[in-house]
């Protein structure tokens, strides 16, 4: 079982931080690894949202639901299917003008990949970071 937890503050109001991050059109903006994402309607609990993401050297669909969607304050995601089985939880509160972003994600890998554990875990504790730092440089670049 891998878990990353990461909180950031960013220059911006939450209702905007939380717009940019449940935009899925802008998702391969600012994670590195997404090719494309669009949701079976607006994001809502129980949406299914579908993911493209190059992984490994190839692209690798998935399908992931919207657990909690709470507008501006929270946004939980659940993989479906894929080769890691995650959770994400992004609670965002009002910080001096600005936001304080939490994010945990939980995940376990599946086939070849469980094999990987500690490779997986650093990976993924070093894409997840640089994917935030970027969110934060794109909102405060406005």
């Amino acid at each position: 079982m891998v878990r990353i937890e990461l909180s950031l503050a960013i220059d911006a109001p939450p209702e905007q931080v939380f717009a940019f991050l449940t935009d899925l059109e802008r998702l391969p903006e600012w994670q590195s690894s997404a090719v494309s994402s669009r949701a079976d309607g607006p994001l809502a609990k129980g949406v299914h949202i579908h993911e493209c993401r190059h992984m490994l050297g190839r692209d690798v669909d998935s399908e992931l639901e919207v657990t909690a969607c709470e507008p501006p304050r929270r946004l939980t995601l659940r993989a479906l299917s894929g080769p890691v089985r995650f959770t994400v939880d992004h609670e965002l509160s009002e910080q001096n003008g600005g936001t304080l972003l939490a994010v945990t994600a939980e995940g376990k890998a599946t086939g070849m990949l469980r094999f990987a554990g500690p490779m997986v875990q650093r990976t993924a504790d070093q894409e997840l970071r640089q994917d935030f730092a970027r969110l934060k440089e794109i909102l405060e670049a406005g």
